[in-house]
């Protein structure tokens, strides 16, 4: 396409968007109602997925060793293990930091534990942070092959649903809003049916006088573009100063009492923009395609 004609459609598009001021007003009502069901829809996919991410990295792995190993053993043990693929910190935990540990653990219990200072029973271990938890079955394999290892815990079946649940609820969402995208195609398509239908005649005038099929599309396809975001930028806006509200409200109210929390404000508004203004582009862009579809064959 020439810079010539490009400009062209874009003159046009912004021209048709003045001269039908009520049918692009209600185009563009339709768009943002479209917009704010699939914005929310958003929001929740990307906290599941932010709360999915932030449990997904608290994953943890207990390596318990044997007992009597020297300094230099466990040196060369920690190296082994933070070599190992998946592996992102090990941490070693002697026997007495364990102890202490669990006497901050028990509270007002801890009493129970007076006297095992001089014969603490609990084993020197190392805790795994993993970088990713699709490979804790391997890395326990790998850990469980060095010498001196007396037993490897991190909750097989527990990470088996964790990864399981959040892969469930991924995948759905994707359908969820796959689906809603689809739909509100099929209300844009029809809105803006309405504005074309007004101006049938102008589109059987281009056709006979010789202007070609894009040339007749492009700009109903560039004025649903910019529908589209106008509708988007409207519609982030809304849900943006919503989010802000109820992520406050929930701070404000709920700490404390809340093991996980609501994705960052400035991280949400971000993705929210770029996700609802893309949206916005394609059910724009693809309404007005299909719309002018019918009043094109003359």
């Amino acid at each position: 396409m020439k810079l010539r004609t490009g400009k062209f459609f874009i003159r046009e598009g912004l021209s048709s968007l003045k001269r039908n001021r009520t049918m692009s007003a209600a185009a563009i009502t339709s768009v943002v109602a479209a917009l704010l069901v699939i914005g929310i829809f958003l929001v929740i996919v990307l906290n599941i997925d932010f709360a999915a991410t932030k449990l997904e990295s608290q994953i943890e792995m207990m390596v318990y060793l044997n007992d009597g190993l020297s300094e230099n053993i466990i040196d060369t043990m920690n190296t082994e293990i933070k070599s190992i693929n998946g592996v992102k910190s090990a941490e070693f935990i002697s026997k007495a930091v364990a102890l202490k540990n669990l006497e901050k653990k028990w509270g007002d219990n801890s009493y129970l534990l007076e006297g095992l200072d001089g014969d603490n029973p609990l084993p020197d271990a190392f805790l795994i942070t993993l970088s990713d938890p699709n490979k804790a079955s391997s890395v326990a394999m790998s850990v469980s092959a060095i010498s001196n290892i007396e037993k490897v815990v991190y909750g097989k079946e527990e990470l088996a649903k964790l990864l399981s649940t959040t892969y469930v609820l991924r995948m759905s969402s994707v359908v969820i809003i796959l689906i809603l995208l689809f739909i509100s195609i099929f209300i844009i398509a029809n809105t803006i049916k309405l504005t074309l239908y007004a101006r049938r005649r102008e589109i059987g005038i281009m056709k006979y006088v010789g202007a070609t099929d894009w040339f007749v599309r492009m700009p109903f396809i560039i004025e649903g573009i910019m529908v589209g975001i106008i509708g988007a930028i409207a519609a982030t806006a809304i849900l943006g100063g919503a989010y802000f509200y109820c992520s406050n409200l929930v701070k404000n109210q709920m700490i404390g009492f809340m093991s996980i929390s609501l994705m960052p404000f400035n991280q949400i508004i971000t993705s929210m923009m770029v996700l609802l203004i893309t949206v916005g582009i394609i059910i724009g862009a693809a309404g007005s395609l299909i719309s002018v579809r019918k009043f094109i064959k003359v």
